[in-house]
C-alpha cells in the first residue's frame, strides 16, 4: 500500500492521530511525577490542603476563581496527598485536549488540520510549560477549547446535546480563571453576532442563546462581586517599571519561548510560522480566514484589557493568563497549513516548531529534576527542631513551607486574609520572635534581606539554588 493510500484510509488516520497523542502523553509523564514546584505552584499545594469553604474564602481575597482548586484538591487526595497528584490533574486535562483534537476536531475539520494541530500542540512552548504544572492553565486550555468547539457546532447545526455540553463547558470556563472567563465573554459576543447573521434556525438559536446566557450569568453572579472588588482596588505605590512594553514582552515570551530562559530566536521561529500560515490563508482565500481574524482580534482585545488595567490601576495580568487562547492561535496556523499543497513546506513548518519545542522540553526536564530541593529538605529535617521558627522574608520564598512536616512552626510576612499556608503566623513585628522557644532561622533570597536583620547577630548556615532563585538560610542569635 502506498503512503498516500495509507493516509487516505480513515481508520488508519484515526489510529495515527490517537497514537501520536498517546506518544505525547508518554513524553510528558516524566514532567508530572516530580515534586519540584515554584512559588505560584506552591500556592496551589497550600490551597488544596484547606477545606472547600476555606478555598472559597481565600480565593475571594485573591483574583482567582475556586473551581480549579476544587478539582485539584480531589486529585491531591486521590494520590495520597502527593504533589505529583496535582501535576497528573493538569496532564489529564491536556490528554482530554489531545483527544478533542484526535476525534471530534478531526471529524469537523479533517485529518490534515487535526494532524497539524496535534503536532504543533506537542511542541508549542506555552503547552510545554503548563502541561503538568499544578496551576489552572492546562484546565483552562482544555475546557475553553471544548467551549469554542461546541460553539462552532451549534452555529452550524443546533442540537440539544450540543447545547447541554456548551452550557456545562462555558460555565466551567468562567470559574477556572478570570481571563478564561473574559475569553468566554468574548466568545458569547461573537456568537451573538453570528446568530443574528446566520439564517438557519435563527429563532431557535436566539431563544436558546438568551436562556443559556442568563443561566451562565446567574451561575457566575456570586463570584462577580469578588471579581469586581479585586479589579477595583487601586494598587498603592504602583511600580512604574511595569509598563505596557513589559507586559507585551511577557506575553510573547510566555506563548512562544521557555519562560525560564527566554530565547528571542524561539519567538522569531513562531512568528515566522504564524506569518507563513497567514500568507497561505490570504493567497488561497481560505474559508477559515474570518475565524482566524476573529481569533487574533480576541487575543489582542484580551491582552489590551489586561495590560490597560495593569498599567493604570493594579497589576492583574501576565502573559500566561491568556493560555486558554493558545489553541486558537494554533488553529490559525493549522488552517493555513491545510492550504499548503507542498508536503515539503508542510513538513518544514512542523520541523520549525520542533526546533523550538525540543529545547523548551529540555528546560522543563532540567527544571523538574533539579535535585537541590531534596538536599534542602534533608538539611531542614536534620537542623530545624520543633520549637524553632522559620521566618520568610518574601512571599516568593515562603512556599518552601509546603515541604515541611506539620510539626514545624513558621513565622513570615503575609497578609492574614491572603495566607493559604498552614502553621504560619503572619509576621508584623520583630517582638513576635521573642516568644519562640528554639532558634529563629531566616530564609530569604540572596542579597534581599530585611533591613532589621542587618542589626542582628546572625550566621549564614546554608545556601542553595532552586528553580528560579538563590536562597540563603541564616540563624539569628539576637533580635
Amino acid at each position: 500500500m502506498s503512503l498516500k493510500k495509507f493516509f487516505e484510509d480513515e481508520k488508519k488516520q484515526n489510529i495515527l492521530l490517537l497514537a501520536l497523542s498517546a506518544v505525547v502523553m508518554c513524553l510528558w509523564i516524566p514532567l508530572a511525577i516530580t515534586k519540584n514546584v515554584a512559588y505560584d505552584q506552591g500556592y496551589t499545594v497550600a490551597m488544596v490542603r484547606h477545606s472547600f469553604s476555606d478555598i472559597i474564602r481565600l480565593c475571594s481575597n485573591d483574583v482567582h476563581s475556586p473551581l480549579y482548586y476544587f478539582i485539584a484538591k480531589i486529585f491531591y487526595h486521590l494520590f495520597f496527598n502527593h504533589i505529583f497528584g496535582l501535576k497528573i490533574c493538569s496532564l489529564l486535562f491536556m490528554g482530554f485536549y489531545f483527544w478533542l483534537l484526535s476525534v471530534p476536531f478531526k471529524k469537523e475539520f479533517g485529518f490534515k488540520m487535526s494532524l497539524a494541530m496535534i503536532v504543533l500542540s506537542s511542541f508549542f512552548p506555552t503547552f510545554l510549560i503548563h502541561n503538568t504544572e499544578p496551576r489552572m492553565y492546562a484546565m483552562s486550555i482544555a475546557i475553553f477549547s471544548l467551549t469554542v468547539f461546541m460553539a462552532v457546532k451549534i452555529l452550524k447545526e443546533f442540537k440539544i446535546s450540543y447545547a447541554i455540553i456548551f452550557f456545562i463547558a462555558s460555565s466551567f470556563s468562567t470559574y477556572i480563571h478570570t481571563y478564561t472567563m473574559l475569553a468566554t465573554v468574548l466568545l458569547y459576543i461573537v456568537m451573538a453576532v453570528a446568530i443574528i447573521i446566520i439564517k438557519e434556525d435563527k429563532k431557535k438559536k436566539i431563544f436558546w442563546f438568551l436562556i443559556n446566557s442568563i443561566c451562565v450569568s446567574l451561575l457566575y453572579l456570586p463570584w462577580l462581586f469578588s471579581l469586581m472588588s479585586q479589579f477595583g482596588k487601586k494598587s498603592e505605590g504602583l511600580n512604574t517599571e511595569y509598563d505596557a512594553v513589559f507586559f507585551i514582552n511577557d506575553t510573547v515570551y510566555e506563548l512562544f519561548s521557555s519562560i525560564m530562559y527566554p530565547k528571542k530566536w524561539q519567538v522569531a521561529i513562531w512568528i515566522l510560522i504564524l506569518l507563513i500560515s497567514f500568507v497561505f490563508l490570504i493567497v488561497k482565500k481560505s474559508k477559515y480566514i474570518k475565524y482566524v481574524i476573529l481569533t487574533y482580534a480576541s487575543l489582542f482585545i484580551l491582552c489590551f484589557v489586561g495590560i490597560f488595567l495593569s498599567v493604570n490601576n493594579s497589576p492583574c495580568y501576565m502573559g500566561r493568563y491568556i493560555s486558554c487562547l493558545a489553541p486558537l492561535i494554533l488553529f490559525g496556523v493549522a488552517a493555513g497549513m491545510k492550504e499548503i499543497k507542498s508536503k515539503w513546506i508542510f513538513t518544514a513548518i512542523l520541523l520549525l516548531s520542533l526546533m523550538a519545542g525540543v529545547l523548551v522540553y529540555r528546560d522543563r526536564i532540567r527544571y523538574e529534576y533539579e535535585s537541590s530541593i531534596d538536599e534542602y529538605i534533608a538539611y531542614a529535617n536534620e537542623n530545624f527542631k520543633e520549637d524553632d521558627a522559620i521566618l520568610y522574608a518574601d512571599l516568593h520564598n515562603d512556599y518552601l513551607s509546603i515541604y515541611y512536616p506539620d510539626a514545624y512552626s513558621f513565622i513570615y510576612g503575609f497578609r492574614d486574609d491572603f495566607n493559604p499556608f498552614d502553621n504560619d503566623e503572619t509576621f508584623t513585628d520583630i517582638n513576635q520572635l521573642k516568644q519562640v522557644k528554639g532558634d529563629v532561622y531566616l530564609i530569604c533570597f540572596d542579597n534581599k534581606n530585611p533591613d532589621w536583620f542587618l542589626s542582628c547577630e546572625y550566621e549564614k548556615k546554608y545556601g542553595f539554588h532552586f528553580l528560579y532563585y538563590d536562597f540563603s538560610i541564616y540563624r539569628i542569635y539576637n533580635f
